[in-house]
């Protein structure tokens, strides 16, 4: 499918023709075996939205309550949004990601806007209330994968005090960000875009906030119009209702034996899954000390040196007084998220559906529902330069990555003189021709013709290689050019929308929301809702 949407760019003050054109996910190059399987199979069992919804009714007004408060806490009104939550009739879509410096990586965005179209999509086919969440993944403590954000150019990198500590990022302070972002927001980002995003920050610093309130902000300066709402589970009330979840643990019936296993089923499959499992998949952290994971010592627990429930008492109890400062680990936090939600979908990117698929047998043994895991949208964005560069070296999506080596190769070719077919016939010819007359002489020449043959193989293959150079050397912009176009497609085994920045790729189809809203205008398009998509976006400026 594909249609064409009109745009202007404020901050070029020029008119663009955007073209969207949308595809089922599996067209989309360089999948696993796994996402493959996906989305190209049956998937698992369905349960109803109505199912979905009476599973979660003792928990949802303990959800609402925390996100009221966490909201009130930064001072934002929900502008009615959470009304719909509250609904017991209503059913939830959930994605979640690290708290990327200013976003990091388009794909934070893509999830997103894959998360709120798809809960529209599933309000209108169900009659239901259906509301997007983003959870917000506070309490991992890997600042290095976190502190970083590509602007046009430059990669920026957020130094904090404690970025070496087991802190949760989202409790780090503000130290050392101001200046990473405003540097970043000066690499290519739209000037009213990064002025808002600065915004946010100096109040956040204002109120002495930490990083946690201020990528809330964030997000509501991003999607504050529509109906997401932001949740951060790491929230004391929320834990002790899965205090239960938590203690099992510790008791010897938890996670990591289904995880064991299902693993075992999917690698027999010739599926390769990596996520790493677990004895005790909690992690230990209170007040301001550092999040270390929980392990099993003799007949006890430790946490570095803490000593869990050093005085034996219950695992119930003891998880029911200290479960606020039990965090799950990356295969127990799914099963966290959906006891409190009871998603009807979750929207994950393609590493997190492997891991996600390790865990049929933990939510069957915990008898929580699994719900639907969809994959996020798949976008390629291309400005009309790179347009016209790709168009150079007859490059497309349907042919796959091409790194920037391959982009320069594919050109070359195209590039040397005609006549060098002409001549590489002739030579062929020609040696023929000689080893036929060496052998009709002496058969004992045929081996001279032959190395002769060779030498002049060599010196016609030296030859090509210097009208090669020269050919660069005249067009050595153009290539700069060329190569600087192939590395915003693909660039060190990674496509686009893993190292781009959305407010960089959305600058040359008419900005942050532009681009956000043409993706997220999809649901009208025919189809069910649990379509996964690709799309590719272009743009041409019509005053060329």
């Amino acid at each position: 499918m594909a249609r064409s949407h009109f745009c202007s760019n404020f901050a070029k003050n020029l008119s663009y023709i955007l073209k969207l054109k949308s595809e089922k996910a599996w067209a989309y190059p360089g999948f696993s075996p796994i996402v493959i399987d996906h989305l190209t199979g049956e998937g698992g069992e369905k349960i109803s939205l109505g199912e979905r919804i009476r599973s979660t009714a003792t928990m949802r007004a303990v959800v609402c309550d925390v996100i009221s408060e966490q909201y009130r806490e930064v001072g934002m009104s929900m502008n009615g949004r959470l009304e719909k939550l509250r609904e017991i009739e209503s059913g939830t879509v959930t994605t979640g990601h690290q708290l990327q410096l200013c976003g990091g990586p388009a794909f934070f965005h893509y999830k997103i806007i894959t998360t709120i179209r798809l809960a529209r999509k599933l309000e209108k086919e169900s009659g239901r209330g259906v509301v997007p969440i983003f959870w917000l993944a506070s309490e991992d403590h890997d600042f290095k994968e976190v502190s970083w954000v590509n602007g046009e150019s430059e990669k920026f990198v957020w130094s904090n005090p404690l970025e070496n500590s087991k802190l949760p990022v989202g409790k780090l302070s503000l130290e050392g960000i101001e200046e990473v972002v405003k540097d970043w927001g000066g690499n290519g980002v739209n000037l009213m875009e990064s002025e808002a995003v600065m915004l946010e920050l100096q109040k956040a610093k204002e109120n002495g906030e930490k990083y946690v309130h201020l990528f809330r902000r964030w997000l509501e300066l991003w999607y504050g119009d529509t109906e997401l709402l932001v949740l951060d589970a790491s929230h004391p009330k929320l834990k002790n209702t899965a205090a239960a979840l938590f203690a099992h643990e510790f008791t010897g019936s938890g996670i990591a034996s289904a995880v064991l296993k299902t693993t075992e089923e999917l690698k027999l499959r010739g599926f390769k899954v990596g996520t790493h499992i677990r004895d005790v998949n909690l992690f230990f952290q209170k007040g301001d000390g550092e999040r270390v994971g929980i392990v099993k010592n003799g007949d006890g627990f430790l946490a570095g040196k803490t000593v869990i429930n050093s005085e034996g008492e219950d695992w119930g109890a003891w998880c029911k007084k200290n479960a606020e400062f039990l965090s799950p680990g990356v295969l127990l936090r799914p099963l966290y998220q959906e006891f409190l939600l009871s998603n009807s979908h979750v929207v994950l990117g393609p590493g997190e559906l492997g891991y996600w698929k390790q865990l049929e047998g933990a939510f069957q043994i915990r008898e929580i529902v699994m719900p639907v895991l969809h994959l996020r949208d798949h976008v390629l964005v291309l400005s009309e330069e790179l347009l016209s560069n790709a168009a150079q070296v007859g490059w497309s999506i349907e042919k796959g990555w091409w790194g920037e080596e391959e982009w320069k190769k594919v050109w070359l070719e195209g590039k040397m003189p005609s006549g060098i077919v002409d001549l590489e016939e002739k030579l062929s010819e020609f040696k023929r021709l000689s080893v036929e007359v060496a052998v009709g002489t002496d058969s004992t020449l045929e081996g001279a013709a032959l190395a002769s043959g060779a030498t002049m193989d060599k010196a016609i293959g030296n030859l090509l290689k210097k009208i090669g150079k020269a050919i660069k050397r005249q067009n050595e912009q153009f290539l700069n050019d060329l190569s600087s176009s192939a590395l915003k497609i693909y660039s060190k085994g990674s496509p686009q929308d893993r190292y781009m920045n959305f407010h960089i790729l959305s600058r040359d189809v008419g900005g942050f929301f532009e681009l956000r809203n043409l993706l997220l205008e999809l649901d009208y398009l025919g189809g069910k809702a649990v379509c996964e998509f690709m799309h590719v976006v272009s743009s041409v400026n019509e005053n060329k």
